[in-house]
């Protein structure tokens, strides 16, 4: 029986990974080994550094990744999930996507510090994933659970806090931004006087 070893997973992740002709692919070396790969596609919470700094609260992006893992090795291959990964596994890619319900943008539950872990587990099982979710159900469903509506109103709170945090922090690096811009300015003014000043002293006459 054909053993995966180390060298065959270091050139599998060696070789390229656009198959712009779907015909290459039979000829591809890591195409013959395939179907003796773990492949498993899944979404992972990665954070949006830019939104994050924004809106003064963590938001993360659901993005697609694939685990594939050589069978008795102890290498994993764990990225993004792009389109040649999606073409070349496309039976796991077809079953993975036809189980996934619409990616979330926003600050998980898990992060927000008024969440336990039980309380979370009972809004996932409400399709409530994050506090954006959390803040704006309607109030029948923030009935069908203990404590919803204060839930709601705190996820709501958090949001426009957040909100007004991220607007002060915006407000105090223009602030900050102009004062230097204005020191430059007063500088480069006082530079300029001190040159001018230098040009128009009178010349001594020599005795």
């Amino acid at each position: 029986m054909y053993m995966t070893t180390h060298a065959d997973m270091m050139n599998f992740q060696a070789a390229p990974t656009a198959f712009d002709e779907p015909v290459n692919m039979e000829n591809d070396p890591r195409h013959k080994m395939d179907d003796k790969l773990f492949v498993q596609f899944y979404k992972r919470a990665v954070i949006n550094n830019f939104r994050t700094s924004q809106e003064g609260r963590p938001i993360f992006d659901e993005l697609d990744y694939v685990r594939i893992i050589v069978p008795g090795s102890k290498d994993i291959l764990d990225v993004e999930a792009e389109t040649s990964y999606q073409r070349r596994f496309p039976k796991q890619w077809e079953r993975y996507a036809a189980n996934q319900a619409q990616t979330l943008s926003g600050t998980p539950l898990e992060v927000w510090p008024q969440m336990t872990v039980g309380i979370v587990a009972e809004l996932k099982a409400m399709n409530i994933h994050t506090v954006e979710q959390l803040a704006t159900i309607p109030d029948v469903v923030a009935g069908k659970f203990q404590g919803g509506q204060t839930f709601k109103q705190r996820a709501q709170a958090f949001l426009d806090a957040a909100a007004g945090d991220a607007q002060n922090s915006k407000m105090a690096s223009e602030l900050a931004r102009r004062d230097e811009e204005i020191d430059l300015l007063k500088k480069q003014m006082q530079d300029l006087m001190a040159s001018l000043s230098e040009k128009t002293k009178p010349i001594e006459k020599a005795k």
